[in-house]
């Protein structure tokens, strides 16, 4: 072929593909997926780029440059592959160049890749044995997985409740396709819910083609499994959701379990995507299908699933196992009974005698460290990172306070207001139900499970372990032991604090606290004994939490979706969230005022004002982040991909000053 077309980023353009003119020198090294430098522009300023085709024809009038050099004979992608960068790059409003940071090991390809060795802890998730028993489907499994086989729809959504046996369908299909040559990415939202399915499946499959892609893999890892994935040696790739860009060959099936976890979204820093979607896309280009599967399924992907016609449910435990009893307990009756532990009377009894059963507790906080805030006890100061506007959290292993949006660490912190060192920690963190179970429970063994608690390799595979084999009596977590732990021993489940994941400022709020206790709950009673369950709560009013008693989804859903349209919320909208930052905060005003002003009317001059809702400016609900204050524009579009493209185009023509700061959410997580 005569010349090649190029995928080149350029300032203000954004993502484009170029025809350039292959020097005859170049002809026979020259492939798809390579990167070249190229001439752009009146200055010929050299590019980097990456070949996505060739041709033999140019349009008329077309003068094509040269090529100037290739960069990286070996090529590292497909021409689908590219497709889809250049679609996330496109449609989530950012540099082709940040995609593919995100999506590609970049480092593993230096001249010099002899440093990377063979690592020396090995992952000890490959040792589990391979089993020899079949799989049989119950008579329900069995029939959800013939529907699915059979549905037209690309994606589908396979809604069961917890303990319904999920994770044999999802085995059933993966085998299927295996037989048919083609690969498999199976991913979950959590690190230690990606080992636990690794575990499984190298149980069920084997360990010889299976593999594994997330952040606590080491860099030689990486590169080794790399090089398996570009030679079609991984028949099954598991991982969290940076696990949608690697570059797995004759792509068959996807899955997504717990599909309706927040990790799924990368909130900073670009590319801001939803691995869903992104999977969508890509199931698009390699003509593969997409399993959607949640007890918990998010509220756009059941509406969608229901217009549809894909949507799938198990309503029954597997082997018809009872759901757990839930039991709220009103905390404001506890202390008004002179009980001021964060143990209800309640708990402490049932933790007692389920144990003395040798039986498993699991407690459930949704907060990392130690307590919520610490306040100064001499004005009443609450004491905050100095560079963002949300308290310091204390963390009793370390003696430290620390920000969970910066990083920034203090030891020994003082009242900025007057000076005060006579400071009190309030409300909890897993850290101090940590030490106060086991100051109240003191026989028992207790450990805590969550990202504060895993400094070493394979640490959380270890305790999860002790948990399987009877070793831990208690185990206290967040958010990441809520989900996928299949422990048929745990028949007790403890919410310290049912309230915490709804009180937040935000629209999803509900969806969120509901689907976590629901997820906690399905903890409790999977195996051959009925499994309880005790919500500890200070408001025993909220609808959404007597929902999540009942484990009752539908009526959560139907709840929840009457509010999403009447307030025009996805699944009735889809979001774009502006966000403008400056360190000085009348600049960052200002420069908001100014945007939402010219969207505007940009947005009425195209008569769109009644289907692209601009709301705001507004300062964000976190103020102040990293020393830059902020404020944001919500953007309602609820005409698909007319109005992105259109917002898409406004923000392209935006020339900001040097010291204001932009970032554009796609479909945004939160507003936070």
């Amino acid at each position: 072929m005569k010349y090649a077309q190029v995928l080149v980023d350029i300032k203000k353009l954004g993502t484009k593909t170029f025809s350039y003119l292959i020097p005859e020198n170049l002809k026979d090294e020259i492939k798809v997926g390579q990167a070249v430098s190229i001439p752009f522009g009146r200055r010929k300023e050299s590019l980097k780029a990456y070949i996505v085709g060739f041709s033999d024809y140019l349009e008329e009038g077309i003068k094509a440059k040269e090529i100037e050099e290739i960069l990286e004979s070996e090529p590292l992608f497909s021409s689908a592959y590219l497709k889809m960068l250049e679609w996330v790059a496109n449609y989530y409003f950012c540099d082709i160049q940040d995609v593919l940071n995100t999506a590609l090991p970049q480092k593993f390809f230096e001249k010099n890749v002899k440093k990377y060795r063979k690592p020396k802890i090995e992952n000890k998730i490959y040792d589990v044995e391979k089993s020899k028993t079949d799989l049989k489907l119950s008579p329900a499994q069995q029939k959800i997985y013939d529907e699915i086989k059979h549905v037209n729809s690309k994606t589908s959504l396979l809604y069961g409740i917890t303990g319904s046996g999920k994770t044999e369908i999802y085995f059933k299909l993966i085998e299927d396709v295996i037989k048919q040559g083609k690969n498999v990415i199976f991913m979950a939202p959590e690190i230690a819910l990606v080992s636990q399915l690794t575990m499984r499946t190298i149980e069920r499959f084997g360990a010889d083609s299976v593999a594994i892609w997330h952040s606590s893999v080491t860099e030689a890892e990486k590169y080794e499994t790399w090089k398996k994935l570009r030679n079609n040696e991984i028949r099954i790739l598991f991982g969290a959701r940076s696990a949608v860009f690697a570059p797995i060959q004759n792509l068959g099936l996807i899955i997504i379990d717990e599909e309706h976890d927040s990790s799924y979204k990368q909130s900073m820093p670009n590319p801001r995507y939803q691995a869903g979607d992104v999977a969508k896309k890509l199931c698009e280009l390699y003509d593969a299908k997409l399993i959607l599967g949640s007890a918990t399924p998010t509220i756009e992907s059941y509406y969608e699933a229901i217009n549809t016609n894909s949507l799938f449910v198990l309503k029954e435990r597997y082997n018809n196992a009872l759901l757990p009893k839930v039991v709220v307990i009103d905390m404001r009756e506890e202390r008004f009974e002179k009980n001021y532990s964060i143990f209800s009377r309640t708990l402490v009894k049932n933790v007692e005698e389920t144990i003395a059963k040798g039986e498993q507790v699991i407690f459930l906080i949704n907060r990392r460290g130690f307590s919520s805030y610490t306040q100064c006890m001499e004005c009443a100061t609450v004491i905050q990172c100095p560079k963002c506007a949300i308290p310091l959290i204390y963390h009793a292993d370390t003696n430290s306070y620390k920000c969970h949006y910066c990083n920034h660490v203090e030891y020994e912190p003082k009242c900025p207001k007057c000076g005060g060192k006579t400071l009190e920690h309030f409300g909890l963190g897993s850290q101090k139900v940590e030490i106060m179970a086991r100051e109240k429970f003191p026989d028992y063994r207790i450990e805590r499970l969550d990202s504060d608690s895993l400094s070493k390799k394979n640490e959380h595979i270890e305790v999860l372990k002790r948990f399987q084999e009877g070793e831990i009596d208690i185990l206290i977590g967040t958010q990441m032991i809520a989900k996928g732990l299949d422990n048929k021993n745990v028949t007790l489940v403890g919410v310290i604090n049912a309230d915490l994941s709804f009180n937040l400022p935000d629209y999803r709020s509900s969806e969120r606290g509901f689907s976590i206790l629901t997820q906690v709950a399905g903890r409790s009673g999977r195996g051959d004994r009925e499994g309880k369950v005790i919500f500890q709560t200070y408001n025993q009013d909220n609808i959404f939490l007597q929902n999540a008693q009942e484990q009752d989804f539908e009526s959560f859903y139907k709840n929840e979706i009457e509010l999403r349209e009447m307030l025009d919320y996805p699944p009735y909208s889809k979001m774009i969230r502006i966000i403008l930052s400056s360190k000085n905060e009348f600049r960052a005003e200002k420069s908001s005022l100014e945007i939402e002003a010219a969207l505007s009317d940009y947005i009425k001059k195209l008569s769109l004002d009644e289907t692209l809702l601009v709301l705001g400016p507004a300062p964000c609900v976190i103020e102040r982040i990293k020393e830059e204050y902020r404020f944001n524009i919500i953007i309602k579009n609820k005409i698909g991909d007319l109005g992105h493209k259109t917002i898409i185009r406004f923000l392209k023509s935006i020339n900001l000053p040097s010291d204001i700061k932009m970032v554009v959410d796609i479909d945004p997580s939160d507003i936070l």
